[in-house]
């Protein structure tokens, strides 16, 4: 990757970014985003990412129970190795500034809806 913008349309970034959209948007977890927002190593990070998935596993559990036939969206253990790639190659404040801004940008598909 040859800069930010690279860095920002990887695909487990918009995947991150878009979980946790649905987290603090729909769950109100705010306490993931601090944590992100705070991470400034890469063992911040990967503690940050275990919290966050752990809440976000337990919500889209709850949301199936309540919505069945309908699957939570949640990254997958792919884009988890992915970010902490990431992480080490471009460092972790630039990797957490780019899925919080993928979290707090509403897509252009959400904005023709409502």
């Amino acid at each position: 990757m040859s800069n930010l913008h690279d860095l920002f349309r990887h695909p487990a970034i918009e995947n991150f970014g878009k979980a946790l959209r649905i987290a603090v948007g729909v769950n109100e977890d705010y306490a993931s985003l601090v944590e992100l927002d705070y991470s400034e190593r890469k063992e911040e990070l990967v503690l940050a990412l275990k919290k966050f998935l752990r809440r976000l596993d337990a919500n889209a559990r709850r949301y199936e129970r309540e919505h069945p036939g309908k699957a939570a969206f949640k990254p997958n253990e792919r884009d988890l190795d992915e970010v902490i790639c990431l992480a080490e190659q471009h460092g972790t404040r630039l990797v957490c500034a780019a899925i919080i801004s993928h979290a707090l940008v509403r897509a252009e598909k959400e904005e023709e809806k409502g």
